[in-house]
């Protein structure tokens, strides 16, 4: 499988852009001084914020009433800092100061934080409006992505940069192996142990790289009907699910051998270079694969008692603090970047997943998975997506139970102590109810 620009996307560019040059042509700009200034903050680099930077562009130039200033916020010369940590603590800086972005990247647990402290206007609000979406533009947008937005019976945010989780395997490595992706949890485990290849006390290949955080311990737990919270609140993973899910993790790489747990971005490279046969993330790795001279394919991840994906990434939120003008100007935006054209092309371009219905049956998309087939794997994992939780301290939350992860696979606790503790602190600094 080989990700490739489609020539159906330059076309498309090259027509938009004379269109561009015939309306600028007969239409007179407006005066700098009538032009609304909106700030668009991100955490999109590299390819997927060059993505993003052309679609701006377009905008800015077929709407001359409106300049919309993006920036990546996300940047740090630090190696694995992390990008949307970034953005976040300069948003709450910067609301401290009363002078936020007018438009910003947020994820789900922000925005409860956001909601809490007044600094957003609910999406509803300009939804609901003159320029809003009628009732098929809204069921338009995929369900589980709307429910993720919806705080209190109101929608408060968009989705923007969506991805879920897959399997990324080597299929050279499947085809000397005479293997399939697996398709329950058991199953990769046996398939990791055979992909592993070893000399000595040195490991050609690993059957599988993986980032050892609270993103991979929600895999299985999903996939065995299990949460991190319970539905009032409460914590929900220290348990007997929740301690043969750490176990799993465990047993691949302290028993097994068989797994490599490292930060995604260094497992990626494993992968990249063939030194691992599987490799666990979102689809929004997909560009990087470009990398690999080997052939590559996708697989939806394996189920347990039921199909279960966690998806990621974030939604686009309007700031109160801005001027009423600011604000229309911010959903004229919103709305242009939201529609079925764009958010197919930016899917096409970055890997993300789109976010409406009638972008994955647009004869661009299907003409996309014609040529990368297996990318219907991402696709039909939407329907069985879960998002994970909403509440305020869920950041704070996911640093404490990825410090129980490391220190039950680098065997400084037993799992069940690991959780245990971690629940404990939880629970002690009042994390959760």
């Amino acid at each position: 499988m080989h990700f490739k620009p489609k020539f159906f996307t330059l076309l498309s560019r090259m027509l938009a852009l004379a269109f561009i040059f015939v309306l600028l042509g007969s239409r007179q700009i407006p005066a700098q001084d009538s032009q609304v200034y909106v700030t668009f903050w991100h955490a999109m680099d590299g390819q997927k914020g060059k993505v993003l930077r052309e679609l701006v562009e377009r905008f800015n130039m077929t709407h001359p009433g409106i300049i919309v200033d993006e920036k990546c916020v996300g940047k740090s010369e630090r190696s694995f800092a992390d990008a949307y940590n970034i953005l976040f603590s300069s948003i709450l800086e910067n609301l401290a100061m009363k002078n936020p972005p007018d438009i910003a990247q947020v994820y789900e647990n922000w925005t409860t934080q956001l909601i809490e402290c007044g600094a957003l206007v609910p999406m509803e609000n300009f939804i609901r409006g003159q320029q809003g979406f009628n009732q098929n533009q809204l069921n338009d947008i995929f369900p589980v992505f709307l429910e993720a937005n919806t705080y209190g019976k109101k929608i408060w945010t968009l989705p923007f940069n969506k991805s879920i989780y897959v399997l990324y395997y080597n299929k050279d490595a499947f085809w000397r192996a005479n293997a399939a992706p697996p398709k329950t949890w058991t199953e990769l485990r046996q398939l990791a142990r055979k992909l592993t290849v070893s000399q000595g006390d040195y490991v050609q290949q690993y059957g599988l790289a993986f980032d050892p955080s609270v993103d991979t311990f929600g895999h299985w737990l999903y996939a065995y009907e299990g949460n991190f919270l319970t539905k009032s609140n409460e914590v929900g993973f220290n348990n007997t699910l929740g301690y043969k899910d750490i176990q799993y993790w465990v047993d691949l790489v302290n028993t097994d051998h068989s797994a490599l747990p490292l930060p995604s971005g260094e497992a990626l490279k494993e992968f990249q270079n063939q030194h691992a046969a599987m490799y666990i993330e979102t689809t929004s790795k997909l560009s990087s694969m470009e990398k690999c001279n080997f052939n590559w394919g996708m697989a939806p991840l394996p189920k347990g008692s039921v199909k279960a994906y966690g998806f990621a990434g974030t939604n686009l939120a309007i700031f109160a603090n801005s001027s009423p003008e600011k604000r229309q100007a911010a959903w004229t935006f919103v709305k242009w970047l939201l529609d079925t054209e764009n958010t197919t092309e930016w899917a096409i371009q970055t890997g993300y997943l789109p976010v409406r219905k009638s972008a994955v049956e647009s004869f661009q998309y299907k003409a996309y998975l014609r040529k990368n087939p297996e990318f219907t794997a991402a696709i039909d994992s939407l329907q069985h997506a879960i998002c994970q939780p909403r509440i305020s301290t869920w950041q704070t939350i996911r640093g404490i139970i990825n410090d129980a992860l490391f220190e039950a696979i680098s065997k400084k606790k037993t799992p069940k102590k690991a959780l245990d503790d971690a629940a404990k602190v939880i629970i002690s600094q009042r994390y959760v109810k």
